[in-house]
């Protein structure tokens, strides 16, 4: 039996607005070369890839035709691609695509022009929210009221995302690079599941230096400084519930910033050892370096805020 699991983008509140970000630098030069995880997703031949790629066109297909909404597919050499957009503005959200991939591969050091996922991934933009909530309810079995993107990650490795595209053009690209940063996640050296601060933290930060938003950077770090001063320090159940709250998400984007700035090569061996099978407070302590009891002291007097607490794993 397949396990589908899923990560959604809430609709924003309010509009956002442009500027610029640098990328994050780190003290520490580039990510760690990527290695043979122990426990990787099975192997798939070029043969057997383009057949999966058959498979997922002729079942999306047949996905948007049972609700109703046939839209045209475009393949690249990552995503299969199907929108109700105009052709031109379909294209400019393909190459924000290419650019969360390419992002993402460095940061993991995966080599250039490597394709990690299961066939491709399977992304869906549609034009009105009320195609993406029927989509995503008779298709995928899920209630997407208040969302504005989706990820289903199945236990085979397949990844499907599906949006609409908000009013907003920044709201809508930052989501898109969210849910599909999920998607490569997911997809990423093998199939144990990344804990949902460090998940949800990864794809905001590659997000929000993606979809530079004027402003966005310091609203983010005030948003973690007040949430936490909100909640007395208390980071609650952040490190073990299986989905953070929506206070918790500036927290965790600014903690994947704080980790990645102090040294992005054991940033890395500590994603690289959850996803080979390593409990994640193993592999904090082993492969970042840092122990939550050290970790979160250090990222509390970085962000500005004192008596920074959080309860681990029992």
């Amino acid at each position: 039996m397949m396990l589908i699991a899923l990560c959604l983008a809430l609709a924003p509140k309010a509009p956002a607005q442009r500027a610029d970000r640098a990328s994050m630098k780190t003290k520490d030069g580039d990510a760690a070369t990527m290695d043979e995880s122990p426990n990787p997703w099975p192997p798939l031949t070029a043969e057997q890839q383009v057949e999966i790629v058959k498979k997922l066109q002729k079942a999306s297909v047949a996905s948007l035709e049972k609700i109703q909404r046939p839209m045209p597919g475009v393949e690249t050499k990552f995503f299969l691609f199907y929108t109700d957009l105009p052709t031109r503005e379909a294209n400019h959200w393909l190459l924000l695509l290419d650019k969360m991939y390419a992002r993402v591969s460095e940061l993991f050091a995966v080599k250039p022009g490597v394709n990690i996922w299961r066939g491709k991934a399977v992304i869906f933009v549609f034009s009105h929210k009320e195609d993406y909530y029927k989509y995503e309810m008779e298709i995928e079995h899920a209630n997407a009221t208040g969302t504005a993107g989706m990820c289903m990650q199945v236990s085979d490795g397949t990844v499907r995302v599906a949006f609409y595209r908000e009013p907003n053009e920044l709201d809508f690209a930052h989501v898109l690079v969210h849910e599909s940063a999920h998607g490569f996640v997911h997809r990423y050296r093998g199939p144990s599941r990344v804990p949902s601060w460090a998940n949800e933290g990864l794809a905001e930060a590659i997000a929000t230096e993606l979809v530079p938003q004027r402003g966005r950077p310091a609203a983010v770090r005030e948003a973690a400084q007040r949430g936490l001063r909100d909640h007395q320090g208390d980071m609650g159940d952040f490190f073990t519930t299986d989905h953070i709250e929506g206070w918790q998400y500036p927290v965790a984007e600014e903690l994947t910033t704080f980790m990645i700035l102090q040294n992005k090569k054991n940033y890395v061996a500590f994603i690289n050892g959850v996803k080979d099978g390593q409990e994640w407070p193993q592999s904090l302590s082993e492969n970042y370096k840092a122990p939550l009891s050290r970790l979160v002291p250090y990222f509390g007097q970085w962000l500005g805020v004192r008596g920074v607490t959080a309860q681990g794993p029992a």
